[in-house]
């Protein structure tokens, strides 16, 4: 059975369209047992998410999609109590590591030492490995691979693949499945959610252009496909 790992509800600001609730609902009705909640650089829907999960029958997993230095995006899912301490720690740290204020931006050796607890996905096309991947640099995508491997372990650390029907997607999953295997990790497929509905593209377009500040004529380049 599929179950969503990446999801952004609207607690991920002038990003996400959908509430906790409406996600929850969404994923009852394509009959998941589980759901995560992952979003971006903070915990702030996490309680809700929680209670509203339970309410449904739904095993809540919690989590967060942080963002590295570099404007690299990882994912962080949380496994036990001790996992959770580390989240709000990174998460903490990669606030006050920040350029400014509603930012963030964790230093990559921040995560020694506090990966205990936590099940780490590579990301999206936007996570170190992909982005390296995409601009044709595999031995540096396989040396971060590796280095995520000696942080989370072979067992905690998997690699994203997402299809979003982009040109270069079959390319990227195929490169992606290749170097899981050259690592001796599994991967895992996402769908880097933002909206629980095919309607909510709307809205999440208009949150786009809210936080770049510029118009929909003119914002074809930073809206999802």
């Amino acid at each position: 059975m599929y179950v969503e790992l990446h999801v952004h509800s609207f607690y991920s600001l002038l990003d996400g369209a959908s509430s906790p609730e409406e996600l929850l609902d969404r994923a009852a009705e394509l009959g998941m047992e589980a759901l995560a909640l992952t979003d971006h650089d903070g915990l702030y829907g996490a309680v809700r998410f929680w209670r509203a999960a339970r309410e449904r029958g739904i095993k809540p997993i919690l989590g967060a999609e942080l963002t590295l230095e570099g404007a690299y995006h990882l994912v962080l899912l949380v496994e036990n109590a001790k996992g959770w301490a580390n989240l709000c720690r990174l998460i903490s740290l990669a606030h006050q590591a920040a350029p400014g204020k509603g930012r963030a931006a964790l230093p990559p050796a921040a995560l020694e030492g506090r990966t205990e607890g936590l099940i780490c996905l590579s990301g999206c096309r936007r996570g170190e490995i992909a982005s390296h991947l995409l601009a044709g640099r595999p031995k540096q995508a396989l040396e971060a691979g590796r280095r995520y491997v000696e942080l989370f372990g072979r067992d905690r650390f998997w690699i994203e693949l997402e299809r979003h029907l982009l040109p270069d997607d079959g390319v990227l999953t195929g490169d992606l499945v290749e170097l899981a295997r050259r690592l001796g990790v599994g991967y895992v497929a996402t769908n880097n959610v933002h909206y629980a509905k095919r309607c909510g593209h709307r809205l999440q377009d208009v949150l786009v252009c809210i936080r770049h500040r510029t118009i929909l004529d003119e914002a074809s380049h930073l809206l999802r496909p």
